[in-house]
């Protein structure tokens, strides 16, 4: 079998340059890594991970946390982070691993896979993973804020109160005086960034948003975010006197369409709605197209890695991020005329 030190001495380059060909720690000439690969390629060699693992005290992994729903699907958002973090590690020499158990449902899930460092999504209020990671000495990223808040801890977040504010404000602009809310999960930090810019605005125009007005998503209740939208609009709409949603997710608010069908309610003409993540996809091919929220999961997920990386490698300090957030304005939401 051959060796990395054949593979050297047949392509006359030193053993370093051919870990950094194989592992792309460094940049190497286009001639030199060809040279490299062909008689890599001739020897039949293949480079030894695990070995290689063992020689740098390093395994060269950074694990992604991202918790599957109980349907097994993933949303856009998670799809595009998922995205934006494969393409900053494949380009630092990292593999990713992808971890979907629900560990904050079980402390003993916490994960001991063979990583260097961990992308943890969803972070919640007094979030047990965080003391649990830092407990055992292995580099953690959030994506999401903390609570409470630590300037101790790295994180990469939407300015979601702004974000919020700004939907708010574009529905109250255009007439609108009584919202269904339907945010995601009551303990999750989003959740309460996201509460506070809507009750911001509505105070701003001397509102109040009411807290029955307010729902929140529960896997007790609810299989997926189609289910949420859908139930929470059929068990409110002849209740609760609203005009528009703001929806937790793209697929929170195509329930919320089905529903508005199934009542013969049309949108936007009697009800408006507006998504805050943005499957552009799934957006465009919705009837009518829907209003939403662009979050830039790629540029988050890019950015979480580079943060884990780069404390990996003790190159920085903790910093936390800001990716803004912007709304995309379709065809979901009307002018709401008030006598």
């Amino acid at each position: 079998m051959a060796t990395i030190d054949d593979v050297a001495r047949q392509a006359g380059v030193s053993k370093g340059t051919v870990s950094s060909v194989f592992s792309k720690k460094r940049p190497i000439s286009r001639q030199v890594s060809e040279r490299v690969l062909n008689v890599a390629k001739e020897l039949g060699y293949y480079p030894n991970h695990l070995a290689r693992s063992l020689a740098i005290k390093k395994t060269m992994i950074v694990g992604l946390r991202v918790p599957l729903p109980s349907d097994g699907c993933m949303s856009a958002f998670e799809s595009q982070l998922i995205n934006g973090v494969i393409m900053e590690c494949s380009k630092q020499g990292y593999r990713v691993l992808l971890d979907t158990l629900p560990e904050q449902d079980d402390p003993r899930l916490f994960s001991q896979d063979p990583v260097d460092g961990v992308i943890l999504l969803n972070p919640r209020k007094n979030d047990p993973r965080i003391g649990r990671y830092g407990q055992m000495g292995i580099p953690f990223v959030l994506v999401g804020r903390p609570d409470p808040f630590d300037e101790s801890i790295s994180c990469v977040d939407n300015n979601n109160t702004d974000v919020s504010y700004q939907v708010g404000d574009y529905l109250l602009r255009n007439g609108h005086r009584s919202v269904l809310f339907l945010n995601s999960a009551s303990d999750m930090t989003v959740s309460y960034d996201r509460k506070l810019g809507l009750s911001e605005v509505f105070r701003h125009y001397g509102l109040s948003l009411r807290e029955e007005h307010v729902m929140y998503f529960t896997r007790k209740l609810f299989a997926n975010g189609t289910d949420y939208g859908y139930i929470s609009v059929m068990n409110s709409y002849r209740k609760l006197n609203y005009t528009a949603v703001i929806a937790d997710t793209d697929r929170v608010a195509l329930g919320v369409l089905r529903a508005a069908r199934d009542l013969g309610v049309e949108v936007p003409e009697e009800l408006s709605v507006i998504a805050l993540s943005n499957d552009a996809i799934l957006a465009q091919n919705m009837n009518p197209r829907l209003t939403s929220v662009e979050l830039s999961a790629d540029l988050l997920g890019a950015e979480a890695a580079n943060m884990l990386i780069e404390k990996m490698s003790g190159m920085s300090d903790n910093r936390q991020v800001i990716i803004d957030a912007k709304l995309v304005v379709r065809e979901s939401c009307s002018f709401r005329s008030n006598p």
